[in-house]
């Protein structure tokens, strides 16, 4: 894997490390956390999906201010606070779960946390992008990618066994490991990016609205394809368990299939698609994707949830490091943070939407067919979108890309 890599800035390495372990912390328990509210909590499908709805807009809003702090004042130092305080709302979630789970505090707390990691998140893509030459970038993304999904093998697995001693002791658990993290980037991580001067630059939200229209095009059309794939990781996996009878440490076992993709493939595909038209790369991810999704309707065991993994997560590889790596072609060098920002608040209002309406539809439709079709249909909507972007920018994106790859 380091083979592959090598050249890359010293800092890439500590994002490399923290976000592996922070990839295990999260991975502990995000995949159950739906499962939580329902059989712990005695939530509806429709309301637990609602409050992660809620906690998804509000990461929305946190995408959206973290982009605009990291152009601001730089990176590093929205990365810590943000990490820092979203480890502190999992240690609060580990007490509240433990001596008083109440369904009110605990719905607050999980906003708080999805709130402090959509501040991280633009800022964290915004230094890989200030670390890494144009050549390199989708590389770069794909070894962070890496990271994650090592932490994502093994987060699920061990999670999906905790679970099933009690849902305190896994809760509690990511709280630590989720602080190790963050000592990590307060710790060893150094700055990337010198702001622009006050005065030099306009502030705050009055720049959102200098953006390109390409961009917000491409960010309209991907809006599908989050409420698709942000079933991943809550309808998913309560339809797994509650529907077809699989328990919830073969569940993480399947889910600890996807993280072993990424580390194997994320560097060859990543190298392959950097050759590639960015658009006809959204365009196939997302009708792999679909494909993956509408089969889960034919799962009667571990061996079909783990087929529909494999192709669901061949579907992710290719589109998570095109679609950061097309927002940071398509912004200006000192507006990266807000760029992606703006795209993290597209794709959280997606995937978080996603639970409100898988849960509507999980609690509708007793028919898995006509559920995961419905669902299924919205990465196609993407993939046909990206025919028309594809088409107007052509010559223009080739033409880059061969001068980058040069």
């Amino acid at each position: 894997m380091a083979l592959g890599y090598r050249g890359f800035d010293r800092r890439m390495w500590v994002l490399f490390w923290s976000m592996l372990i922070d990839g295990v912390g999260y991975s502990l328990i995000s995949p159950y956390i739906l499962l939580f509210l329902k059989h712990d909590l005695g939530a509806s499908m429709a309301m637990g999906g609602l409050v992660l709805t809620i906690a998804g807009v509000i990461g929305a809003g946190g995408n959206m201010i973290g982009g605009l702090l990291a152009d601001r004042y730089g990176r590093r130092g929205v990365m810590v606070i943000s990490m820092l305080l979203r480890s502190l709302t999992f240690v609060l979630l580990a007490i509240m779960v433990t001596f008083r789970p109440e369904f009110v505090s605990i719905a607050v707390l999980l906003t708080l946390s999805y709130f402090f990691g959509g501040v991280f998140q633009p800022a964290n893509n915004a230094m890989i992008a200030d670390l890494t030459e144009p050549a390199r970038r989708m590389e770069a993304y794909g070894l962070i990618r890496v990271a994650w999904n090592v932490g994502f093998a093994v987060g699920p697995i061990v999670g999906g066994m905790l679970i099933l001693v009690s849902f305190p002791l896994t809760f509690t658990i990511s709280a630590i490991i989720s602080f190790v993290a963050a000592a990590i980037v307060a710790l060893m991580l150094t700055e990337s990016y010198v702001p622009v001067p006050k005065g030099k630059k306009e502030p705050g939200l009055k720049g959102v609205g200098n953006l390109k229209p390409l961009f917000l095009l491409f960010c309209l059309f991907t809006l599908p394809l989050f409420i698709m794939s942000g079933q991943f990781g809550s309808t998913y996996t309560v339809f797994a368990n509650d529907r077809v009878g699989i328990d919830t440490a073969t569940i993480g076992l399947v889910f600890g299939l996807n993280g072993i993709m990424v580390v194997l493939l994320q560097m060859p595909i990543s190298r392959w698609l950097t050759e590639r038209n960015p658009y006809v790369g959204m365009l196939a991810g997302s009708v792999v994707y679909s494909i993956g999704f509408l089969l889960v309707a034919a799962v009667t065991d571990g061996y079909w949830l783990a087929l529909t993994m494999i192709i669901i997560t061949m579907g992710e590889i290719i589109v998570v490091p095109v679609s950061n790596a097309l927002t940071v072609l398509l912004a200006p060098d000192d507006s990266r943070g807000k760029y992606l920002g703006v795209f993290g608040v597209v794709s959280s209002f997606g995937w978080f939407g996603s639970t409100f309406i898988g849960g509507m539809l999980y609690d509708t439709y007793d028919n898995g067919w006509i559920m995961w079709g419905i669902l299924a249909s919205f990465g196609l909507i993407t993939a046909l979108a990206m025919i028309p972007l594809w088409l107007r920018t052509r010559t223009k994106v080739e033409r880059t890309t061969s001068q980058v790859v040069r």
